[in-house]
Parts: C-alpha cells; structure tokens; sequence
C-alpha cells in the first residue's frame, strides 16, 4: 500500500511539473516572439501595432498568376495590384501574389504580346519591376486601385525590408520566397 502511495505520489509530482514546464516553455516562447515582434517594429521605425497590421495574413493568396495569352487588361490588373500588397502599406490589402522575378516575368510575356488600352503603362511598370525598382509601388498599387474603383486600401507608403520579409513569411508559407 505504501509503495502504491509513493508511486502515485511521484506520478502525480512528475505530471504536475511536466505541466508547470509546459506552461513555462509557452509563456517564455510568447513573451520572446513579442520582444521579437518589438524589436523587427523598431527596426522598421514603426509601432509594433502597425507593424503586425501590416504584415498580417491575409486572405486570397496565390502562388501563380493564372494568366494567358487571353487574359484581359483588367484580369492583368489585378494580378498586378495584389502583387504590389507585398511591397506596399495599406490600411486593408485583400489578395497577395508573390512579387517575384518569375511572376513579374509572367505578367510582362502577356503585357508585352497584347493590345491592350494600357499596354505601354504596364510595360513601364513591370520594366522597373523586372529591375528590381519598387520605390514607386505605392503609386503602382495606387494605379491600379482607382482604375478599379478603389474606395478602401489606399496605400501610403512602402513596408521597410523587415514588413516585407515578415509579410512574405506570413503570407507566402509554400513559396518559401
């Protein structure tokens, strides 16, 4: 009987602080990724609210472009537009396609071989882009917000390195970019 008590005793001892370690583990790893999180906001000469609302998840991410030789003018717009959301601030950003060499690639085949209304616009664009030049993104984005009729979203201003890697991260788990 008494070795029963003992052994229950040491059970529930060890349990109890496998439970308190747990505990403890999660508590350290929540308060080191706020320090984390502090710590990037400042880099980025933001607040940490701001940083997090703009590197955020969020909705309507994809990894291709789904776009062809028919694609129109406003299906290519949009494509582009939701690139830009990994470059830019914006209060609310629905939609995200890597900006990467390969997409913009992608965009600039069907910009370059249609007739489209816009065509040279574009083109200027996804030239800057294809040279790693993203200091107007947020006119870009802005472009092509009011062209279809934008009323919430507006960017104003470019995320810092550190938004844009925390964005990618967030967002763009399966590309790994």
């Amino acid at each position: 009987m008494k070795k029963v008590l003992i052994i229950v005793a040491v059970s529930a001892s060890v349990l109890l602080l496998s439970l308190y370690g747990g505990y403890q583990y999660l508590v350290n790893k929540h308060e080191n990724e706020n320090l984390e999180m502090k710590e990037k906001a400042k880099a980025a000469g933001v607040t940490t609210e701001e940083f997090m609302e703009q590197t955020q998840e969020i909705d309507g991410i994809s990894y291709k472009v789904d776009l062809d030789e028919n694609a129109t003018q406003d299906e290519v717009i949009d494509v582009m537009h939701k690139m830009t959301h990994q470059k830019v601030r914006a209060e609310e950003k629905w939609g995200a396609i890597p900006m990467i060499p390969e997409t913009i690639n992608d965009v600039y085949e069907v910009v370059s071989k249609s007739n489209f209304e816009r065509k040279e616009e574009l083109l200027a664009i996804l030239e800057r882009w294809k040279k790693g030049d993203f200091s107007q993104a947020d006119e870009d984005h802005n472009y092509f917000w009011v062209y279809q009729g934008g009323t919430i979203g507006k960017a104003y201003g470019i995320m810092s390195e550190n938004e844009e890697k925390e964005f990618i991260r967030n967002n763009f788990k399966k590309a790994g970019s």
